[in-house]
């Protein structure tokens, strides 16, 4: 009688087979990891760059409103640190680098209001009067994510140009 090999596998090559399937599950996985991370920041950077414009925004919006109403162009403009929200005329003099934690209210405005939504961004605009006719604004928005700090600058200048 003949001895008949049986087909199959051994202990070791289900062990192998297990241990690549494995490292493939673990890259795959860590690449998800990643990713997800990557969207955060993202996300992130997208609304720290869109406050930082709404910043430059807010400056030009009140030399805007200055001509309108017959004033100089850059009344309540002088050089300094300041804090600004959407509905406010003018920039409001930042005494200290708390006062540029930005909240979210019911509206969904990014707003200095302690009462509204904490939100994890801070926003401080900076003028610099150049000469009688210029001006340079500068809006930086700072924000930690995984304990990393990240900043996002904007710069403009603006004229008496009316």
């Amino acid at each position: 009688m003949k001895s008949q090999k049986l087909k199959g596998f051994t202990l070791i090559e289900i062990i192998t087979v297990l241990f690549v399937v494995s490292l493939g599950l673990i890259g795959v996985l860590s690449l998800i990891i990643q990713n997800i991370q990557s969207q955060s920041i993202n996300r992130r950077s997208i609304i720290a760059y869109q406050l930082a414009q709404e910043g430059i925004e807010l400056v030009r919006k009140t030399r805007d409103s200055n001509w309108a109403n017959g004033d100089i162009w850059n009344k309540n403009l002088v050089s300094g640190s300041y804090y600004m929200d959407p509905l406010d005329s003018i920039p409001q003099f930042m005494a200290s680098f708390d006062q540029a934690t930005l909240y979210k209210n019911d509206d969904g405005l990014y707003v200095h209001e302690v009462s509204a939504t904490p939100t994890p961004y801070k926003r401080i605009i900076v003028i610099d009067n150049l000469t009688a006719y210029s001006m340079r604004v500068y809006s930086r928005v700072v924000w930690s994510d995984r304990d990393k700090v990240f900043y996002y600058d904007l710069e403009t200048l603006l004229y008496d140009w009316y």
